[in-house]
């Protein structure tokens, strides 16, 4: 009954090493994810900066923007889901620029 009950006892303290090491892995790659999307933030936010810059010193033709829009996504969007967030966002920044 003892070599049972030490079995067990072993399989359960590895199983909790696993469980300790696959929460460690999962930390780290959050951490790696965190780090990813915050990189792209600012890079979309260095953009913004720049063309809003730009913008002031040109005039943009909106539907054309929104024509690119659809153009490039036809094949992943359609027509009765309404206005894409791409769209959204290009019309919101050039009425604020």
């Amino acid at each position: 009954m003892n070599s049972q009950i030490d079995a067990l006892k072993a399989s359960l303290d590895k199983l909790s090493g696993e469980m300790g090491e696959m929460s460690q892995m999962a930390a780290q790659h959050f951490d790696e994810l965190h780090d990813a999307v915050n990189n792209v933030a600012s890079h979309t936010l260095a953009m913004e900066a720049i063309i809003a810059a730009m913008l002031a010193n040109i005039e943009i033709d909106q539907q054309a923007v929104t024509n690119w829009i659809r153009a490039k996504t036809a094949e992943f969007s359609s027509p009765e889901h309404g206005e894409s967030a791409a769209e959204t966002i290009a019309r919101d920044f050039l009425a604020n620029n």
